[in-house]
Parts: structure tokens; sequence; C-alpha cells
């Protein structure tokens, strides 16, 4: 399983053309094949930061989804963005719930 976060700053003065087409360009990610959820969230601090969070079922899913035109609809956003966004893809060997948390404060 894959988790990939797109960390983006918007310029102020597009930030709400940037609300307005992207959210769109993305809604229909989770209907690709792999792809588990698919968020997209405003930083709580900075209103022109925001994050878009995907998990995936594997790599080749992932870079299907990258060649795609959706994901290249995406990238033409990025005129909206100070700079080109920060990308992370972690690779994520186990899952836990909140069993975890009740058993780390039990101890």
């Amino acid at each position: 399983m894959l988790v990939v976060t797109f960390e983006i700053s918007v310029f102020e003065r597009k930030r709400r053309e940037f609300i307005q087409a992207v959210p769109g360009i993305l809604v229909g990610t989770s209907k690709n094949t792999g792809c588990m959820n698919h968020h997209m969230s405003q930083d709580l601090q900075d209103e022109n930061r925001f994050f878009v969070t995907q998990t995936w079922e594997s790599q080749s899913q992932l870079d299907a989804y990258w060649r795609s035109e959706r994901f290249g609809m995406f990238m033409g956003s990025f005129h909206l963005m100070k700079r080109a966004p920060t990308v992370k893809i972690h690779a994520v060997s186990f899952t836990a719930g909140i069993e975890a948390v009740k058993a780390a404060r039990a101890s």
C-alpha cells in the first residue's frame, strides 16, 4: 500500500480559482483502479496551503493514474501554485487502528 501526499501552496490571489477548479478535477480519482481513498484538505494555519492525500494498492496502479488525463488536468493547475507541489510517497507495511491507541494508553 502507498500513501501519497501533495503539499500545495497557492498564490493568495489564486486561492479561490484553485478551490473552484482542483476539487472538481480530483473528485473522480477514487474511481481509478487501485485508489483506496482520496482526500483534499486546507491547512488550519495557512489558508493558501492545501494537502491532497491518496492511498493506492500498488505502484503500478499509481503510475497508471499519473499517466492519466485526469492527473494531467491536475498538473495543469500548477500555474495557480507558488511552486511545484511537494510530493511524498510512503510505502506502508502495516496498518493499525484505534486498538493501537488504546494499547498505548493502557501501558
